[in-house]
Order: C-alpha cells, then sequence, then structure tokens
C-alpha cells in the first residue's frame, strides 16, 4: 500500500513530456476547428476562431510554460474592474483555481487553453471594446479597425516576458480615457463612503435663499468636489455656494445660471450607481474609437450637443451645437472633412421636401420670401407657376435649393465631411436655440453656436488666413469653397460621460435612450 502511494507520488512529480501536452492541445483544436463547444474548467472558449490558429502556428505546442506569465495575466485581469469590466468574463475564477503545473497532459492543455483565451478576450475588449456597436444601434456608420490581435501578436505578448505591461499597452492612452479610468476609481470611492443624499424638492434655490435644503445643497456638492468641504456649514445661499452650483451646472450641460431649479435637482439627484453605470458605459465607447484617434480632429457629442476642435491633443475650441431631434436623428459616423463653403446655398434634403411643399401650399409666395429656387433632375431653375406642388414629396421630381443669405438656415459657413447621411456642421440665424438645455432640434445636421472662430482655426492654420480675412470673404455674400489642404478626422459621437484634458468629469442626458441597452450588452455576453 505504501509502495503504490509512493509510486504514484513519483509518477504526479515528474515534468509532463511536452509532446504528452501537444497532443492533447490538438485533440481539442480540432474540436474547435470542428464547431464544437469548447468547454474547459466549467468555462465556454470565447474565441474559438483565433485560437487554433494560435496553436497550429506553434505546432501545438503548450504557450504558458513560464509562472511569470500566468502570475501577470491574472493580475491584469482582476485589474480589468479599473476599465468598467468584469473579471468574471475572463474567467478569473477557473484561472485562479487552476494548479501552477498541471498534473496530467489532458490538465496542462486545458489550462493552457484556458489562459489563451483569456488573454484572447482580454486584448480584444480593452483594444475594440467589448460589445460590437453596430449590434446594438442602426445609426452606429464607424468603420470597425484593422484586427491588429493576429495569432503572431498574442504569442509575442505572451512570450515577451512583460505580459502585465504588453496587456496594458492594449487599452487606448488617450487622455479622455485616462481620465474617464481614474473618473471610475474616484465615483466608486465616494459610492463606498455612502454617495449622497437626495435633495427633497422645493423652490428653486438661489443667492439669499435659507434654510435646511441650502446646507443640505453644500453638502452635497462637497461629495463631488463641487464645494469644498470646508464650505458647507452654512444655511445661507452665497456667492460662494452659487459658483459651486455653476460648476456643477457646467460639469452637467445646464445652463450656467448658478440657480439650482428643476433640471439642476434632476441631476444633483441622480443616483452614484448611475453616474457609476454611466463611466462605464462611456468607456466602452471610447474603446470603440479612440485607440487609432490621430492628434487632430474634429469631433461631436450629439448626447452632449457640444462639438470640440482638437488639435495636437489640446482642445482649442469647444461650443454649443444643436443636434437631430429624437425622429430624425445625427448618426455616428465619422469622415474627413474635406472643404469649407462659405455663404453655402441649401438644397433640401428628401425627407424635409414634404414640409417645403406643405409651405408652399399655405403660402404661394413662400418661395420668394425665402429666396429658393425650383430645379429639375438636371439642375436648371423652373418656373414657379409651372409646378404642381399638390403633389406628395415621394413623387414629386423636382429639387428645391435656397440661395445664400440672412434667411438660409445654413447661416454664412458649413463644413463639409462628405458622407451617405447628408449631414454636415454649419452655421444658423436661429441663434436663440443656443440657448435651451436641451438641443435637439435638427433633421440630423449640426448647428454650431461658433462656427467662424472654428473656421478661422482651421483655415489660419492651413492656408494663412486671418479672422479678418474670413470675415471679408463672408461678407462679400458670394458663395465660396475653400478646399482644405489636409482632411481633418471628423466624429461625430454619443457619449453621455466624459473628462476634459484637465480630468474634470462630465455628464450628458441620455437624449436618444441608449445606454441601457448598451448597459445590458455590456454585461451580458
Amino acid at each position: 500500500m505504501v509502495l503504490t502511494a509512493l509510486l504514484v507520488f513519483l509518477l504526479q512529480s515528474m515534468p509532463l513530456q511536452q509532446p504528452d501536452v501537444a497532443e492533447e492541445i490538438r485533440r481539442r483544436v480540432e474540436l474547435l476547428r470542428e464547431g464544437s463547444t469548447l468547454v474547459l474548467a466549467g468555462e465556454a472558449i470565447g474565441h474559438a476562431a483565433r485560437l487554433p490558429g494560435l496553436y497550429e502556428s506553434r505546432a501545438f505546442a503548450p504557450l504558458w510554460t513560464d509562472a511569470g506569465a500566468v502570475a501577470d495575466l491574472v493580475r491584469a485581469i482582476r485589474e480589468v474592474e479599473a476599465d468598467g469590466l468584469d473579471p468574471r468574463d475572463y474567467h478569473i475564477a477557473a484561472l485562479e483555481s487552476l494548479a501552477v503545473t498541471p498534473r496530467t497532459a489532458a490538465a496542462a492543455a486545458e489550462a493552457d487553453l484556458l489562459r489563451s483565451d483569456a488573454l484572447a478576450r482580454l486584448a480584444h475588449d480593452l483594444h475594440f471594446g467589448r460589445v460590437d456597436p453596430g449590434s446594438l444601434q442602426q445609426s452606429w456608420h464607424i468603420p470597425g479597425r484593422p484586427d491588429t490581435l493576429a495569432t503572431g501578436v498574442l504569442q509575442a505578448i505572451v512570450s515577451a516576458g512583460r505580459l502585465y505591461s504588453a496587456i496594458e499597452a492594449q487599452r487606448p492612452s488617450h487622455f479622455i480615457y485616462l481620465g474617464m479610468r481614474r473618473a471610475l476609481a474616484s465615483y466608486r470611492a465616494i459610492a463606498a463612503r455612502g454617495g449622497w443624499q437626495m435633495l427633497p424638492a422645493g423652490p428653486a434655490l438661489q443667492i439669499d435663499s435659507i434654510g435646511a435644503r441650502v446646507a443640505q445643497l453644500r453638502r452635497r456638492l462637497a461629495v463631488e468636489g463641487d464645494l469644498a468641504s470646508a464650505d458647507t456649514m452654512s444655511a445661507v445661499f452665497d456667492g460662494t455656494l452659487a459658483a459651486a452650483v455653476r460648476l456643477f451646472q457646467h460639469r452637467h450641460a445646464l445652463n450656467e445660471d448658478g440657480v439650482v431649479g428643476a433640471a439642476t435637482l434632476r441631476e444633483l439627484n441622480v443616483p452614484i450607481e448611475t453616474r457609476i453605470d454611466q463611466i462605464r458605459i462611456n468607456l466602452e465607447r471610447a474603446r470603440w474609437v479612440l485607440g487609432d484617434l490621430t492628434d487632430t480632429f474634429v469631433a461631436v457629442n450629439v448626447a452632449g450637443q457640444r462639438a470640440y476642435f482638437v488639435k495636437d491633443r489640446n482642445v482649442v475650441w469647444e461650443t454649443r451645437v444643436i443636434t437631430g431631434k429624437t425622429y430624425t436623428r445625427t448618426p455616428v459616423f465619422s469622415a474627413p472633412m474635406r472643404y469649407i463653403v462659405l455663404n453655402p446655398t441649401w438644397t433640401v434634403p428628401p425627407g424635409i421636401v414634404g414640409e417645403v411643399l406643405s409651405a408652399i401650399r399655405r403660402d404661394p409666395g413662400y418661395l420668394r420670401k425665402n429666396g429658393m429656387r425650383v430645379l429639375d433632375a438636371a439642375g436648371r431653375a423652373v418656373n414657379p407657376s409651372s409646378v404642381d406642388f399638390a403633389r406628395s414629396a415621394r413623387s414629386f421630381p423636382y429639387t428645391f435649393r435656397q440661395d445664400a443669405g440672412p434667411a438660409n438656415p445654413l447661416g454664412s459657413i458649413k463644413f463639409v465631411f462628405p458622407n451617405d447621411y447628408n449631414v454636415y456642421l454649419h452655421d444658423t440665424p436661429a441663434r436663440t436655440l443656443f440657448e435651451r438645455e436641451d438641443r435637439t432640434f435638427s433633421h440630423g445636421c449640426i448647428r454650431v453656436q461658433d462656427p467662424l472662430r472654428l473656421g478661422e482655426l482651421i483655415l489660419s492654420d492651413q492656408l494663412g488666413w486671418t479672422r479678418a480675412e474670413l470675415e471679408a470673404a463672408v461678407a462679400t455674400g458670394q458663395t465660396r469653397t475653400v478646399n482644405l489642404v489636409t482632411p481633418i478626422p471628423t466624429l461625430v459621437l454619443y457619449w453621455t460621460a466624459s473628462t476634459d484634458l484637465h480630468g474634470e468629469v462630465h455628464f450628458y442626458r441620455d437624449v436618444y435612450e441608449r445606454d441601457a441597452r448598451l448597459l445590458r450588452a455590456l454585461e451580458g455576453g
């Protein structure tokens, strides 16, 4: 009995022969090739299409022969919570339960494959995102990035001896992503300390308001750092508190009037758990696009209803914009900005022709009053008296075009990044709408509050124009196309949370109600 136990111990202590492990790996890889579902240590393999090539390229030899690499993998998976991801999605429990040196060739093969699958999942999700954005929304039109995680790259990551650093390098290094990781840690720490209390409803709070709700407001603003903790004792609404309210309003895309009305109260009472989820959701959105982003680009945040010009990784211009209504939503896409049009004409998009026809039927002088012409399919002007405006928009054979001028809805300048959705950035004569907190008023295009400043920044950099030269060209009233020397990447995105260059956290309303679906997908499969 003792001899038998000793023999078993000696056999288990003997190093496994690599050919035996390779053969066990080969058997399982062939199952993957045949389309079988492979379950190892109770965990389903997720990257079945990637693993066969990885092991076939190395004659099925085991990859995870270094204990340090195994430890680095487990450490990286544990820390992925900082990216808003869940370690359980990367086999963490099974990996931590595996023996460092499996006792059988079959166990060694399964451990090797499971570690490789965890690495493939982790590297992919950090680099590209866990969720396929195209599967969530039909309005997503940003091309997928090239797959840089080929089997050779995965093998090199493990073999380089610096696995942890190599995994770290897969996540975006952009300041927005790094800022949101810090924000996630900060808001989780706030939650661990108990979060914040809801403010009760009541009259608007403003300068000279007094009472318990003012004291509660002070404590609420101090939790996120909008108000210094030393200023939380008073029950009087003073200038210091008004400044803190304006900072909070700035971070939540509210009108910065320093008054706690209904909209500001609503944002103050969003639970800490919701804010944490918002950051996690938008870390995922950041992984979709930030990995290969250039240092200079124009970006529009449809949810935040703001536009930005980033040059050499510095935000040099930011302004309010007006975006699509909920039933004419601005799509999410990217395209290079190629030219700028001064004093543009406006060709009525097909989706709006019906509105113009209705206006003409109500007022026969509508076309003349608005400087609009009727064009045939060849672009030739047609006498309006010969046109049947009673026809439906679907069967109407003509195009409406409005001349440049004060009534033109594109204003004095538009920025064109050719795309299939007929969306661009442009000026507008309807300036008062920019004062609204909710600015979803357009048919999909993006109206810009300060477009001449953007034009100045771009044209001074590319063509040496001064602001005076730009204004003089606009003042002529003549339509002019200015081609850019270097196209500028332009991204139209949808983010409900972000951070600026200084790490300040900003939250935006989910105007198209997309967050819940993404959160379910992020936490699902």
